[in-house]
């Protein structure tokens, strides 16, 4: 009778796999809210026919894989597995400040080289371009992967040379995703822990990932998952990281033209919204096997719906007009401890580059406010060849 126990009691762990099928140690542990892990079975019946009214006559288990629903609170680190998971394309990024040369206005996708003090060249590409924090700083988000930008570091667009100032300290970390343009994403393995006993799964994917929020609570997540058949493993050890909680009080969302004039944008009231990522998994299954011999994404398909206070009609012309709209849900913590001194906070910045509102009604209870709620849909946009773009910044130092 010691194994009885409550659900609080179960403990999920992941970590990417370096190659699919090939199990992982876990090392992420996710504090969740609710969760089940369930095996799904197909079978096949014999429905044949004995000279009697019974029928079935026989079945067989011809299917046999994992699931799993994950709900929780979205938090500034472990949120990069989910973000890699249903997103795969990841670059790690520094930021900086650039003077204002007349000779070049840097934009997003531009190559600029570096040279540092010892007279060493590096290329860096510019991913991302924001003006935030309260400020009129504009901050470049530049792709790295073995080295530090330091201030006085000299960069050059081949025609003329500026002095870098670095604005983010080594106590700040900067994650860049974008959707990866093929059909076999990133796979984890994943552990369930609890009394009874500990299971293991590889080759997990992503189906479905949501983020959403409500006036008053926790920016929430939730997340449907695939893998392949749970086996036995050995006991895990629960531990745990502090990460900082994102709040509906830390969110502003951001309507524009363009993703670029999405910086000089005004928030917009909001009460609650939801984004939704479907990846439209499929499952391919060998005759040897009854467990799943591979997970594909197809499709890409991105939805979103909000609602706000109906005090204009400038929302809803969105929808009349067949309006397409540049889209930014922007979380930023700063009640907890800056991630630079008073000026960055851990953060994120989902971005849309063209929205399509499709859908548009108000309530109509007679003693109440009056609401709007709007559905829309994401798609590709050409002219910065993405549909979703997400910024993360935490303190995470080991890069993941």
């Amino acid at each position: 009778m010691a194994n009885e126990h409550i659900w609080r009691l179960s403990a999920v762990w992941l970590w990417k796999e370096s190659t699919a099928w090939t199990i992982a140690v876990a090392d992420v542990r996710i504090p969740k809210e609710t969760w089940v892990l369930i095996p799904e079975f197909e079978e096949a019946i014999d429905a044949s026919w004995y000279w009697v009214i019974d029928e079935v006559y026989d079945s067989a288990t011809t299917k046999n894989f994992s699931k799993i629903t994950l709900w929780g609170i979205t938090r500034d680190d472990f949120i990069w597995h989910l973000l890699y998971w249903a997103l795969w394309s990841y670059d790690q990024v520094q930021c900086i400040t650039l003077p204002s040369p007349s000779w070049w206005t840097p934009a997003r996708w531009d190559i600029a080289y570096v040279w540092a003090p010892a007279s060493e060249t590096w290329i860096w590409e510019i991913k991302k371009i924001l003006s935030l924090w309260g400020t009129l700083t504009t901050y470049y988000f530049v792709s790295t992967t073995s080295w530090t930008l330091w201030n006085a570091d000299t960069v050059t667009n081949w025609t003329r040379t500026a002095t870098v100032w670095v604005t983010a300290t080594s106590a700040v970390k900067w994650h860049f995703f974008s959707r990866n343009n093929d059909n076999s994403h990133q796979t984890y393995t994943l552990y369930d822990d609890d009394p009874v006993g500990a299971v293991s799964s590889t080759y997990w994917m992503v189906n479905t990932l949501e983020l959403s929020a409500e006036v008053g609570d926790y920016v929430k997540f939730s997340a449907e998952y695939w893998g392949q058949q749970m086996a036995t493993a050995s006991a895990q050890i629960p531990s745990y990281s502090a990460e900082n909680p994102f709040r509906a009080m830390d969110s502003n969302v951001y309507f524009a033209a363009t993703e670029w004039a999405l910086n000089a944008a005004t928030a917009v009231c909001m009460q609650n919204f939801r984004l939704a990522i479907n990846k439209n998994l499929t499952d391919i299954q060998c005759f040897w096997s009854t467990d799943i011999d591979s997970l594909h994404n197809q499709q890409f398909t991105t939805e979103w719906d909000f609602e706000a206070l109906y005090n204009s009609v400038t929302l809803r012309n969105y929808v009349i007009d067949s309006d397409k709209k540049a889209t930014r849900f922007e979380l930023i913590n700063d009640d907890v401890t800056a991630l630079v001194a008073s000026q960055i906070f851990p953060s994120m910045f989902i971005d849309f580059m063209k929205v399509w509102f499709k859908e548009w009604t108000k309530t109509d209870s007679a003693n109440d406010i009056i609401k709007q709620t709007m559905w829309y849909s994401w798609q590709y946009d050409v002219d910065t060849s993405a549909q979703i773009e997400v910024l993360l910044l935490n303190d995470n130092a080991t890069w993941y």
